[in-house]
């Protein structure tokens, strides 16, 4: 792995430990939000395996979807959990937006944690650097 992809899942991992513990507490938007921090950086990761920096959150589901799930190099569903963690984030920042229950926390923070591993693997097996 290359040092940016390490430290793209070190981060993912501290921002997923978060997430845990802010569920744990209740702050369902903060869990919510931090959950989707994890999965970005994870998907900035895959990126790097192919020597790809990108920008802002959009900018990294675009590059994703287009670079690993339109491949075929990941599985389809973790771009939609990319996405609706990125709702889902949205959602808890904004004023309008009803309350995010405490199911759909869980379930991001969870998505979260399968996309990690996955990620971790790919990056393993795909990237020139050793580990």
């Amino acid at each position: 792995m290359t040092a940016r992809s390490v430290q793209l899942i070190d981060g993912a991992n501290r921002a997923l430990a978060s997430a845990q513990r802010e569920l744990e507490a209740h702050d369902l938007e903060t869990a919510a939000e931090r959950a989707c921090v994890a999965m970005l950086r994870l998907a900035k990761a895959c990126l790097d395996v192919d020597g790809l920096s990108s920008g802002p959150a959009q900018a990294v589901c675009c590059e994703y979807g287009q670079h690993f799930v339109q491949t075929g190099r990941m599985y389809s569903a973790y771009f939609r959990w990319l996405l609706d963690a990125a709702d889902l984030r949205k959602a808890a920042a904004s004023d309008i937006a009803a309350p995010i229950d405490y199911d759909a926390a869980a379930t991001v923070v969870e998505r979260a944690e399968i996309f990690r591993d996955a990620t971790t693997r790919f990056v393993s097996r795909n990237s020139t650097w050793p580990t």
